[in-house]
């Protein structure tokens, strides 16, 4: 522990040392990415002591550092923390790279109440906007956040009842491609030349793995720079054809779970479909080195699926500089009025979100829990594991992660109909 807290305050030391440098106008680097691009974490709070499990008899004494939301699952639903000290968060090299070379030329457009009206210019890779001051400036921090440029996923899903427990499950695999343009860490840099050419940056196909009666069924869709919906196919293995579909529609469910397409990593919609709005920062507890143990052997160690109401999961719990945004949607049929959205403030994921119904009542929480990077230099922080809450019904979806493998090479053609037709048999 003690060795722990000199390493604590070591590298807040190195932060206060190097932000006079980087407002100088010095590039950013390894050493200063922390300070650089957001704002210091407290790393011990009041009423927070690593080690110590927070609950429903200590909740309180942490104060804010614990959101409402998350006090609600703790004091309703007896969700435990484990807690460990605060540890920094650096992208890659190459991300980094990409933020010294493109930061400085970025900018926003005006897109008003247009939704559909790209609202960037001239970004090039990296992070665009190195510490924020409004809250669209963070959803575009978030939109380019370093996640790796592609990655294979195994996961399952299990639908969860508050009072009778687990329902089901499924077994799935994710393939996708995050960056098919700004790419930062493997070739070709900085876009694939086929995904520049039709303005595709993501590509994603999921594949059932289990249930029997169900293996085979596959999804591929894609998205584009412009904000619109995005498209693709599905394929149904019992019909042996795939079906043209527009995925992400407001409101639609994935794969009839509590998750709805725009939950996905907590907001898989456009920044333009939104308006953002600070309302909030500070430090507040998240699971960004969380300890989880990936992998089917572990999955009922990580989640308490004995004990009502059956859902929750194990993991540690760190102090996090922490930006807490409002999103408001531009659209009358969104089926939130609108998000809480709480971004950590040197890598911008969302760590969990607050979705509110259209009466204004709190409906939903999505909660995501992340590993330690293998090798920060060149690889993404490892996913633990994801939380879909609706508070209203007493349900949720879990989404327990068996293996990921992050900047593998994957490219475009494997995210074509004939993969599609191949993957689902």
């Amino acid at each position: 522990m003690y060795k722990r807290a000199i390493f604590v305050l070591a590298a807040l030391l190195l932060i206060a040392a190097v932000t006079p440098l980087f407002s100088a106008g010095g590039a950013f680097t390894r050493a200063n990415w922390v300070a650089s691009v957001g704002f210091p974490v407290n790393p011990n709070p009041p009423g927070f002591k690593a080690g110590m499990t927070v609950d429903a008899t200590n909740v309180d004494a942490l104060g804010q550092a614990v959101p409402n939301a998350i006090k609600i699952l703790i004091k309703k639903y007896a969700l435990k923390m484990g807690t460990r000290n605060y540890e920094p968060i650096v992208p890659s090299n190459g991300y980094i790279d990409a933020t010294n070379k493109y930061y400085q030329q970025v900018k926003l457009i005006d897109t008003g109440a247009d939704a559909r009206k790209k609202g960037i210019s001239n970004y090039g890779g990296g992070l665009p906007f190195p510490k924020p001051d409004n809250g669209l400036k963070i959803a575009w921090n978030y939109q380019y956040s370093y996640n790796g440029d592609d990655a294979d996923n195994d996961f399952a899903v299990y639908w969860i009842n508050a009072k009778s427990g687990v329902e089901r499950h499924e077994e799935w695999q994710w393939l996708y491609i995050m960056r098919g343009m700004y790419r930062t860490d493997i070739q070709p840099l900085p876009n694939i030349p086929e995904s520049a050419a039709a303005e595709k940056q993501y590509y994603s196909m999921t594949i059932c793995k289990t249930p029997l009666d169900k293996k085979g069924f596959t999804a591929l869709y894609w998205r584009y720079l412009e904000p619109k919906d995005q498209e693709g196919y599905i394929y149904i293995p019992a019909q042996r054809r795939e079906t043209r579909f527009s995925f992400g529609t407001r409101g639609d469910q994935w794969n009839n779970t509590d998750l709805l397409y725009e939950d996905v990593r907590g907001y898989m919609g456009y920044p333009e479909w939104m308006n953002w709005k600070i309302i909030e920062k500070g430090t507040y507890m998240a699971p960004l080195h969380s300890g989880i143990p990936i992998g089917k052997n572990n999955v009922e160690q990580v989640f308490d699926f004995k004990t009502p109401p059956y859902w929750n999961f194990k993991a540690k719990w760190e102090p996090r500089p922490m930006y807490v945004v409002e999103a408001i949607p531009k659209f009358k049929d969104y089926p939130y009025s609108k998000m809480i959205c709480y971004f950590d403030a040197e890598n911008y994921y969302i760590i969990f979100k607050e979705a509110y119904d259209k009466k204004g009542q709190l409906w939903k929480m999505v909660l995501n829990a992340y590993n330690a990077s293998p090798d920060p230099t060149k690889l993404p922080l490892g996913i633990g594991t994801s939380l879909v809450i609706d508070l209203q019904a007493g349900h949720a979806t879990a989404f327990p992660w068996y293996s990921s493998k992050a900047n593998i090479g994957l490219q475009p053609n494997l995210f074509t109909l004939a993969s599609l037709r191949k993957m689902g048999k």
